[in-house]
């Protein structure tokens, strides 16, 4: 008798967990206007402190150590 109690709030229980997702959720839009967090410029944070040509310089920097063509003739000196 306790088996058939546990097996009805097993399937009771895993129904409940599957009907749960099939429930709308309604969706908050205004037309042409943007719902999510603000961004900000990349430059405007603690590290560079608003100085947009250093972020320049840190970026160019970077990706001249991600060029393969100047890291292999670099080393072949």
């Amino acid at each position: 008798m306790t088996l058939r109690k546990l097996l009805a709030a097993c399937a009771a229980s895993i129904s409940l967990f599957a009907l749960s997702g099939c429930g709308d959720k309604p969706v908050v839009y205004k037309q042409g206007e943007y719902q999510g967090k603000p961004d900000s410029l990349p430059w405007n944070n603690a590290q560079f402190k608003g100085d947009r040509v250093e972020w320049e310089k840190a970026i160019k920097a970077r990706n001249q150590g991600q060029d393969e063509y100047s890291r292999t003739a670099a080393s072949a000196r």
